[in-house]
């Protein structure tokens, strides 16, 4: 049994390094650190990653800066795409190699790096390459299902990002449900309800939105479901000749992204549906601050930080009856069957023609927001370290 009053702990932060903060993956790395920094335990922490190009180096800097007190130190290591698949096929050279050597290693992002060490805690965000084998590519599927079957037998500890995503690597890998931890994200402090001289009507301008508008945030790819979106958007459009919001959807473009970008050019209200690519977190949270409607009629998600970001600032809240978005919402938002194009024109109808449900809906999610924090999480997934130290 390792001390855990003195545990050093490998954090391998290769995603955050090579994404930046701005997907969901990035988010949870970055901010799940500085949960764990901020609890002030005996943690010493290793920073650990390989990378392509140096863009997103300045935030380790950063984290380094803000954490004076914490024993960290660093080790990422420059790398070919040639080198890594090299290294991704043959599992070597392990990473103590390097000199990394600690009593747990938290692979955050499905993938373990080459290692020696028998503590190690995963994170597995969701499955939705195997839910809906549909969306993906079949090399992606057979890749990754096999990596992330194999990984999951080498972690000590698994952490989930929900309990539907922990069920989900039960039932798929038939994982003892003993070895998986369901911990909760939360979103960035950041994601709050601005004050009245705080917001930037600069913003909407940027992007031609010039009125009223729904919302909804994520990765233009068939799983987010953007397409029956715009089905239930001109719905109420059809339905009511005084409703002239526009619709608006942040994220940037992934794969199989064609069949939503053809329901907009089709789409008689196409002028007034707009897709704003990739956006900073600033101008994000303006466009949370200043829309009406959050929609989110995506099929499936692991977590679904943009839910908790609409509503901590205050947005009222219509997603799909799926997965984790209703562990997420639970009854501060309206769910919707997935797919129910109708479902959600009716819903979105209703927020817009009374202004008593639009307002409880929002108090409603600005208190929902608070039972999560990312000091639980990091609470959580240090008692995860732990347990996984006493197994070993």
């Amino acid at each position: 049994m390792i001390k855990d009053r003195n545990l050093k702990i490998i954090l391998d932060m290769t995603t955050l390094i090579n994404h930046g903060p701005d997907i969901g993956a990035g988010r949870y790395i970055l901010n799940l650190v500085k949960g764990l920094l901020s609890l002030k335990e005996k943690t010493g922490y290793i920073f650990y990653g390989t990378y392509h190009n140096d863009q997103y180096l300045p935030i380790i800097d950063g984290l380094k800066k803000d954490f004076p007190e914490v024993d960290i130190s660093l080790k990422f290591i420059k790398i070919g795409k040639i080198a890594l698949k090299i290294q991704e096929r043959l599992r070597f050279p392990p990473i103590e190699f390097f000199g990394l050597k600690a009593d747990i290693l938290h692979a955050m992002d499905y993938v373990i790096p080459p290692t020696l060490n028998k503590n190690i805690v995963l994170t597995i965000h969701d499955l939705a390459f195997m839910r809906f084998p549909e969306f993906n590519f079949k090399w992606f599927i057979e890749k990754y299902r096999h990596m992330v079957e194999s990984n999951a037998v080498m972690a000590t500890k698994i952490l989930a990002s929900s309990q539907s995503t922990a069920d989900d690597i039960h039932n798929y890998f038939k994982t003892d449900m003993d070895k998986i931890k369901a911990v909760h994200l939360a979103a960035g402090p950041d994601f709050r309800k601005l004050a009245s001289n705080e917001i930037d009507c600069s913003i909407p301008k940027c992007f031609k939105i010039s009125g009223p508008f729904l919302f909804s945030v994520g990765t233009i790819e068939p799983r987010k479901d953007f397409a029956t979106l715009i089905k239930a958007y001109e719905m109420a459009r059809d339905r009511d000749n005084g409703f002239r919001y526009q619709l608006v959807v942040a994220g940037r473009t992934g794969w199989k992204s064609e069949k939503t970008f053809e329901a907009r050019k089709t789409s008689p209200y196409r002028n007034d549906i707009v897709f704003t690519g990739r956006l900073s977190d600033r101008e994000l949270i303006q466009l949370y601050n200043l829309a009406d409607i959050f929609v989110y009629t995506s099929l499936f998600e692991g977590f679904g930080f943009p839910l908790l970001e609409a509503m901590g600032c205050g947005l009222p809240v219509i997603c799909s009856d799926s997965s984790s978005m209703k562990e997420v919402v639970h009854n501060a938002g309206i769910l919707v069957q997935p797919g129910d194009v109708e479902g959600f024109s009716d819903c979105i109808m209703k927020i817009y023609n009374d202004k008593k449900i639009k307002e409880d809906l929002s108090r409603k999610s600005l208190k929902r927001v608070k039972d999560f924090t990312w000091q639980k999480t990091a609470e959580k997934t240090l008692s995860a370290y732990k347990e996984a130290a006493s197994a070993g």
